[in-house]
């Protein structure tokens, strides 16, 4: 042999075959002498340098050579051509030392790893990758391309683009339906107007500010008295409707002693008794913190009394089991804002009213309802928030009113129904309610100091001092008689609620040579006491005796059914989706931008170095199995920065409308689920936007379909995180916590400390509730597998801890944690809907136990 060895193995160039010199070539220039294996090296061709890397006495090739490795000057029959390892040269050692292979082999006889772009069918043999197909390196065979993939002669990543043209197909799409949906909306809020003019006239702009709905909302006028009478019996075919027959049914309320003391003794309301009229108008009235609101919710049984009896139509009851008859309305407007004063008040009549009313009977009784509260001409404006211009006040209350007449009640409770509105808002509010109840209904309100004319429109008053006392409970129109009786005197031009808060105050002017005393709070107490007592026959005035079992019966058909509930949930969630999209659409472009940085910063091509499999162990670069682990940690980093956020907003932002809907007998579960379902397609389009940069920048050697699962689970399990977060803190602190939490639990994927380290210390399990874990390892996993045919699999594997052939597994726990945080976000939604449910039911079981007891029957 020369002093110097030719390079018989020259250059290599992408997608063009590679012509090294002939075996034959090279086995001629073998002197005889040369039995053993070691010569060969470029280093020092004529020293047998080289570390003989084959002990067997085999023959076979596949044994000499293992698969996936290129020995072409390998002759079976001659021991001195078997593989050695020869000393590197400087460009050789570096390139191992940062983990990528050396160009060539480093002596004739050297084996090296089929190289990337080409394919060893067997030891001796290598082709160039054909089109349409990709060669990792180590290949034995081309491995092909998947569809809508970039795969030239000589690929050894495939490229695909096929998840990014999906993903813009279906964003043209989406944008397409955006529009019609909003030209749609337009329409509907300005009847015969042009999608671009009004009625012929100049051009104006679509969907937004809908101005002349705006202008229609502006020139409201107050209705008079008639016209509202008259608009009210529009709802009387509901109302019967919602009877199931039973027209005379109305809810008359008789209490003796209501009291309620708080668990640390404190009494907030003593001793109220009296009875509340069905088709009569009921006014709350005291001094702030007098316990006004406290009566009205032991009423309604919102909150357990802890002494007194209820009856309704002269029978003990309890109001759990008539609360789908009753409505509550707050005194905020809760609703959807981004949803029209119709859809807001067509959901809760589809979900409240009986099952078996077809859709033309719900519309029907909802135009009633629109037409009733004069909402006619807004109603298919949104309501709109103070960023988002919408209806006025006034109508906002009147929606809020109309929510609960779409339930066809027995009885509303209203609290502070006029409060934030203007003289005359309140005016038209207090008129309808007056009407209403004129309908058979039972209306009680809280009111705090209302001018004349609303006072006037109430039939029956009842005064709460401080403390929770009674001062005077009867007609209004008596009530200046019985104060002037007991000694307080009303100047003549005064507004008498107003002087009935004074005197609830302690500031009521006495008649001259009355004690001062009087006006003393416990003696205005003492003496509405004495009054009723002696006044038995006001206190028993007549009332409409109503079949207690034909209400229990109504009561039970109504409500959608728990499937028409979770479908109802699901469509206003997507309608809400739609009426929210620049939210929807940053969500996608954070997806794409999250995705892209992943997908850039990998460099793309081929990442994976490992140690080879014997006997070529020697000659592999160093392993860079961290780059795959800490990988699969900084995607589920970027998934979390993306998602959290938004897993949050799925409840967090609505929290009080759902506690007003499952007051009213709304299923928490069918809710849940519908909400849970409308956010699939989000979690969908946004783990496509992200998967298809992703996989389009970093070129990963996974199946699209594979990588996409991991990346929409990993998605789909943010979101749980949020949703639970979102029930345990504030909302304007949830998605800084919710962030921080899914850092932490995609931080803790294996990367390190590893899972090895983590199981050693007895700490796994922080790893195995987070679903980066699954992800990550199933990542490791599948980018590691084509090379094991060359890469020591347990050497991959035990470098971290994660296990291979387990992707199918790692999915489904991944689901099964995203239904698992899921289940905990309900049950902690149960907690907050039934945190004083609870403890309701708990004051009502000892309340009864006592009775047992003591021989008394009824609460």
């Amino acid at each position: 042999m020369s002093k110097k060895l030719p390079d018989p193995f020259g250059k290599r160039t992408r997608g063009k075959p590679w012509n090294i010199t002939s075996a034959e070539e090279v086995w001629a220039s073998i002197p005889a002498t040369v039995t053993i294996p070691g010569f060969g090296c470029f280093q020092y061709p004529l020293q047998p340098v080289g570390f003989p890397l084959v002990n067997s006495t085999s023959t076979d090739p596949s044994v000499i050579c293992p698969k996936g490795f290129f020995c072409p000057y390998l002759d079976v029959s001659k021991r001195a051509t078997y593989p050695v390892a020869c000393p590197p040269d400087n460009q050789c050692f570096f390139y191992r030392g940062y983990g990528f292979q050396c160009p060539n082999p480093q002596g004739l006889f050297e084996p090296m790893v089929c190289p990337r772009g080409f394919f060893c069918p067997s030891y001796n043999q290598i082709d160039v990758c054909p089109a349409g197909s990709y060669c990792l390196t180590g290949s034995a065979a081309p491995t092909p391309c998947e569809f809508l993939s970039i795969c030239r002669v000589g690929t050894y990543v495939q490229q695909h683009f096929g998840l990014i043209l999906a993903v813009a197909v279906a964003d043209v799409l989406l944008l397409v339906v955006f529009v019609i949906l909003r030209l749609r909306e337009f329409q509907r809020a300005n009847p015969g107007t042009g999608i671009f003019g009004s009625k012929g006239n100049s051009a104006k702009a679509i969907p937004g500010d809908d101005q002349d709905a705006a202008s229609a909302i502006d020139k409201e006028k107050s209705l008079q008295v008639d016209q509202i009478e008259n608009n009210i019996l529009a709802l009387t075919a509901g109302f019967q409707s919602g009877l199931d027959g039973h027209s005379d049914l109305a809810m008359n309320y008789a209490f003796e002693n209501l009291g309620l003391r708080l668990p640390e003794g404190k009494e907030i309301l003593q001793g109220v008794s009296g009875r509340i009229q069905a088709g009569r108008m009921t006014a709350i009235m005291g001094p702030s913190g007098a316990g006004k609101t406290t009566f009205m919710n032991v009423l309604m049984g919102k909150a357990a009394r802890t002494s007194g009896i209820l009856k309704i139509n002269d029978s003990v009851a309890e109001m759990q089991q008539y609360r789908k008859i009753i409505g509550y309305v707050p005194q905020e407007d809760i609703m959807i804002e981004e949803l029209s004063v119709r859809e807001n008040i067509r959901y809760a009549a589809r979900s409240r009213l009986p099952n078996s009313w077809s859709n033309k009977q719900v519309d029907d009784h909802v135009e009633a309802i629109l037409t009733a509260l004069n909402l006619n001409h807004v109603a298919h404006t949104r309501i709109g928030s103070t960023l988002d211009r919408g209806i006025s006040g006034g109508q906002r209350k009147r929606v809020n009113i109309g929510m609960e007449l779409a339930a066809a009640p027995l009885s509303v409770f209203l609290d502070e129904p006029t409060s934030g509105l203007d003289s005359t808002a309140a005016m038209d509010v207090t008129n309808i309610l007056h009407s209403i109840s004129r309908l058979g209904l039972t209306v009680v309100a809280v009111i705090h100091q209302p001018r004349v004319e609303i006072f006037e429109t109430f039939d029956d008053v009842l005064m709460i001092a401080p403390g929770g006392l009674t001062a005077y409970f009867g007609p209004i129109s008596g009530a200046q008689a019985y104060f002037e009786s007991i000694g307080f005197s009303f100047r003549s031009n005064s507004n008498v609620a107003d002087t009935l808060m004074d005197i609830l105050s302690g500031r009521g002017e006495l008649k001259q040579d009355v004690p001062r005393t009087r006006a003393a709070m416990g003696e205005i107490v003492d003496q509405w006491k004495s009054y009723a007592q002696k006044d038995t026959d006001a206190g028993n005035a007549e009332s409409r005796v109503s079949n207690i079992e034909s209400m229990i019966s109504v009561a039970k058909l109504r409500g959608a059914s728990f499937l028409r509930q979770i479908g109802l949930s699901h469509n206003r969630a997507i309608m809400q989706q739609n009426r929210l999209a620049s939210a929807f659409m940053l969500e996608l472009f954070v997806g794409v931008l999250s995705g892209m940085i992943m997908g850039i910063a990998t460099g793309g091509g081929e990442t994976f170095a490992g140690r080879f499999v014997a006997p070529f162990t020697a000659l592999s670069p160093s392993p860079r199995y961290w780059f795959m682990s800490l990988y699969g940690m900084l995607i589920g980093l970027a998934i979390a920065l993306a998602s959290a956020p938004a897993g949050v907003k799925v409840f967090g932002e609505e929290k009080p409308v759902y506690l007003r809907e499952a007051e009213a007998g709304h299923s928490s579960l069918a809710y849940f689920i519908g909400k849970n379902l409308s956010t699939v397609y989000r979690i969908v389009l946004a783990s496509a936007h992200f998967a298809g940069f992703y996989v389009f920048f970093a070129q990963p050697p996974i199946g699209v379909g594979y990588q996409w699962s991991l990346i929409f689970l990993n998605f789909f399990g943010v979101y749980g995180m949020g949703m639970i977060i979102s029930m345990l803190v504030r909302r304007e602190n949830a998605p800084l916590i919710a962030v921080t939490i899914a850092l932490i639990s995609e931080v803790l994927c294996g990367f390190g400390p590893s899972l090895t380290d983590a199981t050693k210390g007895g700490y796994v399990f922080l790893y195995n509730i987070g679903v980066n874990r699954w992800m990550a390892e199933a990542q490791y996993a599948l980018w590691a597998t084509p090379y094991l045919s060359t890469v020591d699999a347990e050497d991959i594997s035990g470098w971290v801890g994660y296990e291979f052939g387990n992707t199918t597994k790692n999915l489904l726990i991944m689901f099964g944690l995203g239904l698992v945080y899921r289940a905990i976000a309900y049950l902690l939604f149960l907690v907050v809907l039934k945190s004083g449910y609870f403890k309701n039911m708990w004051v009502m079981v000892k309340r009864q136990f006592r009775g047992k007891k003591s021989g008394v029957t009824g609460p």
